[in-house]
């Protein structure tokens, strides 16, 4: 891969991800499995002869997280990089070829990034304070309705879920219904294999709800990224953890970061890219490419392009 290539085109490779794991626990089989497979999978294309990015690290900022070094007796910054370090250490014993492992809570450019997501949301008029009253399931990290529980029970962990009553910050998922269900319908954004496309069609179809995105800073001991302006609350951990998979290549960054190019999509024959170094964490020139609209309102790029037929 080279050091240094001309700003502003696009590179042509595979950017693959693994889900980041919650670290309230050392890992198991399961995850072992899934990372392994990510590896194969980065391998193979690297041998096809793309330019592959494969990314890896921690979900840290949970309240699950903080529960868990409540019943340890730890700090929570001791028990999530203790925990951290085990998954990270998976690189060497299972021989992974990560290029990348980003830890949620600790790495500056996460936090950086997850700010700016915040806010250009915020500008967009897509974040709104309300009171709130739902039933809280620690373990799923998420609200339910009444309707969605069994015998009055998460139906994942078989727990009773809190009712928690507070204003929190909302996300106008149901501004976004027609432009998901579109995106969905016409193949723009796939969804393999055909079954998970039919199932998120079909809930679309159900009608989309806004959610909050936030909680209180109380309620999660203070640990998490605190909303930008709003220290009484801190942003919901899906909200921040989804987040790494672009902050970890250079959103939200002071010197030209993957996302905040000048939204200008390339041409078909010029798709050899940004200036991309194979010991650095950060892409940058390239407009946004990763999401169908992104907080900058760029337009979508697909990286799927072969080295040998170009973009497709």
């Amino acid at each position: 891969m080279p050091t240094e290539q001309p700003r502003g085109v696009l590179i042509a490779g595979r950017y693959l991800t693994t889900a980041i794991p919650y670290v309230n626990a050392v890992p198991h089989i399961g995850f072992a499995l899934e990372v392994a497979q990510a590896d194969a999978l980065a391998r193979f294309y690297r041998q096809q002869g793309w330019h592959v990015r494969l990314q890896a690290g921690a979900d840290e900022n949970s309240i699950k997280n903080v529960q868990a070094a409540e019943t340890a007796g730890l700090s929570v910054v001791d028990l999530v990089e203790r925990n951290a370090a085990r998954f990270l250490a998976l690189k060497e014993s299972l021989d992974l070829s990560y290029d990348d492992f980003i830890r949620t809570s600790a790495d500056q450019r996460h936090r950086r990034g997850v700010e700016r997501l915040w806010k250009a949301c915020f500008e967009r008029g897509d974040i709104y304070k309300r009171a709130y009253s739902g039933l809280y399931c620690t373990g799923c990290e998420q609200f339910y309705n009444a309707e969605d529980l069994d015998d009055g029970k998460c139906p994942e962990h078989g727990t009773k879920p809190e009712l928690i009553e507070e204003e929190n910050w909302f996300f106008r998922l149901s501004r976004y219904e027609c432009t998901l269900r579109d995106l969905y319908v016409k193949g723009a954004t796939e969804i393999v294999p055909d079954a998970r496309r039919n199932e998120v069609l079909s809930w679309i179809e159900h009608g989309l709800e806004d959610f909050s995105i936030s909680r209180s800073a109380a309620r999660a001991r203070g640990w998490g990224i605190p909303v930008p302006g709003d220290p009484e609350q801190v942003i919901y951990v899906w909200f921040d953890a989804l987040g790494n998979y672009i902050t970890a290549l250079g959103y939200g960054s002071d010197d030209g970061d993957t996302l905040s190019g000048g939204g200008r999509r390339p041409s078909r024959e010029n798709t050899s890219s940004a200036r991309v170094s194979p010991v650095s964490t950060r892409f940058t020139g390239p407009p946004c490419y990763f999401l169908p609209v992104c907080p900058c309102r760029h337009e979508f790029l697909s990286t799927a392009m072969s080295p040998s037929r170009g973009a497709r």
